[in-house]
């Protein structure tokens, strides 16, 4: 069967395609310390084959979208979802942590093709101003994965081992493989003749220019940052400090990703009432107030699973309320050029979402009696970033005429 543009199912490949770089980062957290165990490897080691991931998904950003733009969606696609399965196999047989890390960066080249290719399938159906509302629902719809693949992450690590998560992730590329297969045609209007690197620059360079663009590339990079950063420090502190099983992890992570949801629906109903330029300029204050409270709590000697878990709900909120807006403003402007504004905010995620990663992992190797403020002290810079960011954004009644 055929997928129509703006149809129920073309929503759903869209939904799925967002949903399995995400879902291959979450079904991984519960199981992060059980890898470093029958690795032998430290957690620190273990943290890095997340940053890895994210290295290789933020590279792949690049190489998508112009493609993409000159190729078609359709066959780039492909390309990426074969990478992208066969990559993630090859992670289940991994024999040490250093071939775990090597193949976690192809891995995440791979995984990018869904989250670029996505975003511009999307502005290849939709309009310029149906962009935030849609955008809203596809990232509510993309959260419901994540959301529960933690569970599903913690249960295959009991039940067969850390291995049995990349097993399930890359069958879920295969489906998402033969789905493209068989029922998406191309939906790029404007193919160029030939790849011309010198005009994308170009290109990359005008939209770069632009304070609109910047403005939603750098807050929604800068977002990514702050919960990519608590992915990597939270498994850590619930199981090795708490004690908690990574059944019990996939469980109590529910309420985090409870917080992105509630973001994204509460923003799905001021979409249209509310412009989103003025809901991202409030929606970073969230972090700086969750990572403000941590650190109280932390400093106060209060180390319980809910004085981890609650700011990490209350910024995974302000997240929640950001990434469709942003991604809606940055790959919007752009219709003629939407597979390189996507590359662009997708680096942008990735990108810094990897710094978030590598600085908490840095600062946890410090120490110290205060287990939480290696994630206070390396987001906060990230959180305050994310409100100064959000004041390049002006409210625009039209785009700018920048497509070319």
């Amino acid at each position: 069967m055929k997928l129509v543009p703006r149809s129920a199912g073309y929503l759903a490949l869209l939904v799925a395609l967002g949903s399995f770089g995400p879902l291959t980062m979450s079904i991984y957290t519960p199981v992060m310390p059980s890898v470093g165990i029958d690795l032998g490897a430290p957690s620190e080691s273990v943290k890095f084959t997340l940053t890895t991931y994210m290295l290789g998904f933020a590279v792949g950003q690049l190489f998508y979208g112009p493609l993409s733009d000159r190729f078609g969606r359709r066959p780039v696609l492909i390309g990426g979802l074969i990478f992208f399965s066969a990559a993630t196999f090859a992670c289940s047989f991994a024999p040490s942590i250093g071939g775990l890390i090597g193949l976690r960066i192809v891995q995440g080249l791979g995984a990018a093709s869904g989250s670029v290719i996505g975003r511009a399938l999307t502005r290849d159906a939709y309009s310029f101003q149906e962009m935030p509302l849609v955008m809203s629902w596809i990232s509510l719809g993309q959260n419901i994965a994540p959301s529960l693949s933690p569970i599903l992450g913690g249960f295959l690590a009991e039940w067969a081992s850390w291995r049995a998560t990349f097993w399930f992730v890359g069958g879920f590329g295969t489906v998402l493989l033969v789905v493209t297969l068989l029922g998406l045609d191309e939906t790029n209007r404007y193919r160029s003749d030939r790849l011309n690197f010198g005009s994308l620059l170009r290109g990359s360079g005008e939209m770069l220019r632009e304070p609109q663009f910047l403005g939603n590339v750098l807050t929604l990079g800068f977002a990514f940052a702050i919960n990519f950063g608590f992915l990597a420090g939270v498994p850590f502190i619930l199981q090795e400090k708490l004690g908690f099983t990574p059944q019990e992890f996939g469980l109590i992570v529910l309420l985090s990703v409870g917080g992105f949801t509630l973001g994204t629906l509460v923003n799905n109903r001021l979409v249209g009432r509310v412009s989103p330029v003025t809901i991202m300029k409030l929606s970073g204050w969230f972090h700086v107030a969750a990572l403000s409270v941590m650190a109280a709590l932390s400093l106060s000697g209060i180390l319980t699973w809910w004085a981890i878990v609650g700011p990490h709900m209350v910024a995974s909120f302000g997240t929640g309320m950001i990434v469709a807006n942003a991604n809606a403003g940055a790959v919007g402007l752009f219709p003629k050029l939407a597979g390189t504004a996507s590359s662009l905010a997708g680096l942008a995620q990735m990108g810094m979402g990897a710094m978030g990663t590598v600085t908490v992992a840095l600062l946890s190797m410090i120490g110290g009696p205060y287990v939480a403020m290696p994630l206070v002290i390396g987001l906060m810079p990230f959180a305050l970033a994310t409100v100064l960011s959000a004041r390049l954004l002006r409210v625009r009644p039209h785009p700018p005429k920048l497509e070319s």
